[in-house]
């Protein structure tokens, strides 16, 4: 019972902790955010992100991994060993985004725009994130961590909150998961990968254009039918696709246009 307490815990905390960082990483530093808008990471309403919570699940496991790694040098050791997170993250989000796209075809994050992605999945500076995480984690984050778990399992009346988390986080997942199942049908009826995050902006300038209140913390709720707002997501990404199409047609004709004055 202890053990799942624990394990309750640590989620609890790392899917918190994830919204934080990802909540002010948007604002911030996000390259796909140029108005530099106040955006609610991941499609559930609440403020945590459960890919964080694994992720910590995870720190939380393979910190205790160090002393059985055969390596003397202590600084090479703990290299090795953040290198070790940081991949182990990396596939985590790699199998959680290709599940969503294969089995969904949904995409919760998209890194297409940045250099060395694979399927707009994970991308080599994510991967640096994890790996600035891991050395974080074990630095500053493990410690607190560690006296949070110690605390708890000393004083169970503690487990209240942890429950009280779960009650809200069950039932907004629950709402949530109606949402993406009905996407999914959607996005499966109409062969299209639906984009999570350019599917609220379009409910969001959707409000705006209705002189509706853009809402923070229900950014998928729809106030009309969720059937009209993906036909306007789905007309929405046609164009894109249109637009894009000449605009690889315009380059083609320049470049062939080049060759054939280079050649006169």
């Amino acid at each position: 019972m202890t053990g799942f307490i624990k394990i309750a815990f640590l989620f609890a905390v790392g899917s918190m902790i994830g919204w934080v960082l990802e909540f002010f990483y948007r604002k911030f530093f996000d390259p796909v955010n140029v108005e530099r808008k106040w955006l609610n990471p991941g499609f559930l309403t609440g403020p945590y992100l459960p890919l964080y919570g694994f992720a910590l699940l995870l720190l939380y496991c393979m910190s205790r991994i160090e002393r059985f790694l055969p390596i003397d040098n202590i600084y090479l050791r703990k290299t090795v060993l953040f290198i070790i997170m940081a991949a182990a993250i990396t596939l985590l989000e790699y199998l959680t985004g290709l599940i969503f796209i294969v089995r969904m075809k949904i995409m919760l994050w998209d890194y297409t725009q940045f250099w060395g992605n694979i399927q707009g999945i994970i991308c080599p500076l994510y991967t640096f994130f994890w790996l600035i995480l891991s050395l974080a984690y074990c630095f500053f984050i493990d410690p607190a961590v560690t006296t949070g778990v110690e605390a708890l399992m000393d004083n169970l009346e503690y487990s209240f909150f942890v429950g009280t988390f779960y009650g809200v986080f069950f039932i907004d997942l629950g709402i949530s998961i109606n949402n993406i199942v009905n996407i999914a049908e959607f996005a499966r009826e109409h062969n299209i990968i639906v984009k999570i995050d350019e599917l609220r902006e379009q409910i969001q300038n959707f409000r705006i254009k209705n002189r509706e209140r853009p809402m923070f913390f229900l950014p998928l709720r729809f106030t009309d039918t969720l059937h009209n707002n993906l036909e306007r997501y789905r007309e929405f990404r046609e164009k894109l696709k249109l637009s894009e199409l000449k605009g690889n047609l315009s380059d083609i004709r320049d470049n062939l246009t080049d060759r054939i004055k280079h050649k006169k």
